[in-house]
């Protein structure tokens, strides 16, 4: 189970390659017009040295970084997923013991009688006495 989608390692993909490039430029600029060769020649290099660096970064990326990676993000999910579990265990045991303790008074104590109202009497003093 990978636990990066694929949009996201899209865009991973695409930063990437747009530092690698980015790098290249400086550095093309930096050492590689100092080349004899034609402007067409200049593209040509510039491309496949592009290309090539992005491909052995990315083959050296796939073959260390990526399952190490890989394990953290997938560590993390599994750790919140028991952290929300335990929780909910405990949210389920004080939902439990506090119905225990309700049934527990519940039965012990006899629930008062609510006095109706009884629109003909009027309001009753023993109802004006339960509000109170």
């Amino acid at each position: 189970m990978a636990a990066l989608n694929t949009d996201t390692r899209l865009i991973m993909t695409i930063l990437f390659v747009g530092v690698v490039s980015g790098a290249n430029v400086f550095f093309y600029a930096q050492y590689g017009t100092n080349f004899p060769y034609t402007h067409l020649a200049h593209g040509v290099l510039f491309g496949l040295i592009t290309v090539g660096a992005i491909l052995i970064m990315k083959a050296l990326n796939d073959l260390f970084l990526n399952d190490y990676i890989e394990q953290g993000l997938l560590d993390r999910r599994i750790e919140a997923y028991w952290k929300l579990k335990n929780k909910e265990e405990q949210q389920r045991k004080r939902m439990q013991d506090s119905l225990k303790t309700f049934q527990t008074d519940y039965n012990t104590t006899r629930v008062p009688e609510i006095a109706t109202y009884n629109a003909e009497e009027g309001i009753g003093n023993e109802f004006l006495a339960t509000l109170q």
